[in-house]
């Protein structure tokens, strides 16, 4: 249990890190191109990786986070992450700082046998009405 734990948080922290960081080209390594971030509020939200990369870089910025409990779990080629994580963060210059709780697929690429992550849930157990409505307008596709 230890290397799963290990192997899963240390892909969290380096996602993390590189949207702190601006670095682009990181999380689109750690990216599926098949990821959806869906933001738990009462109307639900949706990002695709295209937005979330698009944004990543100024428009939802990341200036820091912090992981409380860890959950992971490994099991045939797919991983989840869970945790509580605390993000200092704005969107488009809007200050959405808070604590989140956060559910992330992991999944072994059959082609390249690296890990990435296919989907992020994120929740804030005080949602404000106006976070939901912020994350939509990242979206490309409107």
């Amino acid at each position: 249990m230890g290397n799963e734990n290990e192997r899963l948080e240390a892909l969290e922290l380096r996602l993390m890190r590189a949207w702190v960081g601006d670095e682009r080209k990181v999380m689109r390594q750690l990216l599926s191109r098949r990821f959806r971030l869906v933001l738990g509020a009462p109307s639900p939200v949706l990002l695709d990786r295209k937005s979330l990369l698009d944004a990543a870089v100024d428009r939802w910025q990341v200036a820091a986070f912090r992981l409380g409990s860890v959950y992971s779990r490994e099991a045939e080629g797919v991983g989840i992450f869970a945790a509580q994580v605390e993000l200092d963060c704005r969107i488009d210059g809007k200050d959405v700082s808070g604590r989140w709780w956060m559910s992330d697929l992991w999944r072994k690429s059959a082609m390249t046998r690296r890990w990435q992550l296919l989907d992020r849930q994120l929740a804030r157990p005080d949602a404000s009405s106006d976070f939901p409505l912020a994350v939509k307008a990242l979206q490309l596709w409107r």
